[in-house]
């Protein structure tokens, strides 16, 4: 698969399928591959472009910080290398705020906007969770318990409980040849805590889709209410029975609302 020489990083990304293009932009310390269990549906109808953000996977960066602002502009890099003038956004929790600030700054690259248990500003409880799991990282102990911590916090109780589905996620973590490592899982957290966009939200004019899980473990309804209410052509759609990584418990939904939505005029 191929990589993008943007001006100081080396990007790794994939592309599937044919038709518009939707650029999907993963969350905090998730990378290309997250996107499996949703990436065969949406390339049978879009030119689907995945790739892996600064501090994670194999996209090569200067190790120093940075902020969303600058996420945004390698997606926007990666847009301009590839000769893509306009594509459906799609951004995932952290991956949310990215999609927000390209929309806020270049609007005229969005052809519509999808935030999936996205938030304007990160919670001082999940600046607190997410620190936490850092301190993990930074300990050196088991990579294993970071493993599982994290996916407590993204999966539901009743996904949790089928030992078949975790034992085997797990084991795809562990022996994952690109792991998430604790200076990059840093720098992505930094990124995270300092970005704020409740004031800027109003300058979204895009048509967006607000996809929320009412069993996020993360992200609240008060926390929804702040985008829908502050996106002035946005519309929420609310999934009964998923948690914060809901494109892995609920695929078909997830595809389907995207897809959906996409078609709209």
């Amino acid at each position: 698969m191929p990589k993008a020489k943007l001006s100081a990083i080396s990007l790794y990304y994939e592309v599937h399928g044919k038709g518009a293009p939707l650029v999907l932009i993963a969350g905090l310390a998730s990378d290309s591959q997250s996107w499996q269990p949703v990436l065969k549906g949406l390339a049978e109808n879009f030119k689907v472009i995945i790739f892996d953000n600064r501090g994670i996977g194999r996209t090569q960066y200067p190790k120093e910080n940075f902020r969303i602002s600058t996420l945004a502009l390698d997606t926007i890099c990666l847009l301009d290398h590839m000769e893509i003038e306009k594509a459906y956004i799609l951004g995932h929790s952290m991956g949310g705020c990215i999609a927000q600030d390209i929309a806020i700054n270049y609007p005229q690259r969005v052809s519509k906007l999808i935030l999936a248990n996205a938030c304007a500003v990160l919670s001082r409880k999940n600046k607190s969770i997410f620190g936490g799991l850092l301190e993990i990282l930074e300990s050196g102990k088991d990579y294993e318990l970071f493993i599982r911590k994290f996916f407590d916090l993204i999966f539901t109780p009743e996904y949790l409980g089928n030992r078949e589905n975790i034992e085997e996620a797990v084991k795809y973590a562990l022996c994952y040849p690109f792991p998430v490592t604790q200076e990059g899982f840093r720098l992505q957290l930094e990124a995270f805590n300092d970005f704020n966009s409740k004031e800027r939200l109003k300058k979204i004019k895009t048509k967006t889709l607000i996809m929320a899980s009412k069993k996020d473990a993360l992200i609240d309804s008060g926390e929804v209410r702040i985008l829908a209410d502050n996106i002035p052509f946005s519309e929420v759609l609310y999934l009964e029975k998923a948690s914060h990584s809901f494109q892995v418990e609920r695929p078909d939904i997830f595809t389907g609302s995207v897809v959906k939505f996409c078609s709209k005029i």
